[in-house]
């Protein structure tokens, strides 16, 4: 018995971990966790103030951690941390457009983290610094939820179908300057192609796609796009969203496999926003019914 408690939020996705310390995480207690967040989808743990060496820990419990691109983000002494700030190293916070905002609010389109992967990730654990007074939740989509949304016929169709994920294309889609890739970034993230509809361990399908994906293989990127963009417009229409309003020192452990997330606007000229984020790899590539 691991003592942990999970209570539901009233909302389509998510549970708050109860009698857990995250800081202390033993075999027992993570497997408990990896069940839960494959039901949950989302798990919250609040209220305790995680320092970057212990956030790696915690991550580490889960699975061995990626190292993600953009190497001017990661935190110098832990480089598996992923420095969601809008704030310079000079402790200045950055201009509307300047590459580090654009890039934040590149990460309004849904998608899911390191789609871009051969092995894509396997989730995603966020812990909140700072937070601003006002914006700057975070929506979570459940990709399981929405596939049961799908026509039937409509849903036939996709099972086939495979998407293409670029990270050099999603990138290409910020809303501004960054800096180019260089060769060897490029050579290191080529293009993949993932099922659109993917089936997980416990037999159910979610839809797999988001703000990494480019087209659909064999089709028109145009034709793809539209697509994609009708069934992103539904995800808030219908009850599969949950919003999360940070609080400070809440972290976040989310499902890369069956959500999708974004972040909602703030005043990111004028408001600190501070997160860390570490993500853990997938073990597998994901894999359809159609085509596993």
């Amino acid at each position: 018995m691991t003592g942990l408690g999970f209570e539901p939020f009233d909302a389509p996705l998510g549970a708050r971990v109860v009698g857990a310390d995250p800081d202390a995480l033993g075999p027992d207690e993570v497997q408990a966790l990896q069940a839960a967040l494959l039901a949950h989808g989302l798990l919250l743990f609040r209220g305790r103030t995680i320092s970057p060496s212990q956030l790696v820990a915690i991550g580490r419990a889960f699975g061995e951690l990626e190292i993600l691109p953009e190497p001017d983000k990661r935190d110098p002494n832990h480089p598996e941390i992923f420095n969601l700030s809008n704030v310079r190293a000079d402790g200045e916070i950055v201009e509307f457009d300047e590459p580090q905002a654009v890039f934040l609010r590149g990460t309004e389109r849904w998608h899911t983290d390191s789609s871009f992967r051969e092995i894509p990730a396997l989730c995603t654990i966020l812990a909140a610094v700072e937070v601003p007074k006002r914006g700057g939740q975070t929506q979570f989509a459940e990709m399981r939820k929405a596939l049961s949304l799908v026509p039937a016929e409509q849903r036939a169709e996709m099972a086939s179908l495979r998407l293409v994920h670029s990270y050099e294309w999603s990138r290409s889609m910020n809303p501004g300057r960054m800096n180019p890739m260089t060769e060897d970034e490029r050579a290191k993230y080529p293009p993949v192609e993932h099922p659109w509809i993917r089936t997980h361990a416990d037999g159910s399908e979610s839809l797999y796609m988001g703000g990494h994906a480019s087209h659909i293989v064999g089709r028109d990127p145009a034709e793809s796009r539209h697509w994609f963009a009708e069934i992103e417009a539904q995800l808030s229409v219908h009850d599969v969203v949950y919003e999360h309003q940070w609080q400070a020192d809440d972290l976040l452990v989310w499902d890369n496999r069956t959500l999708l997330h974004r972040l909602l606007p703030y005043d990111i000229a004028n408001e600190r926003r501070v997160m860390r984020r570490v993500t853990v790899a997938g073990t597998e590539r994901p894999k359809s019914r159609v085509l596993a």
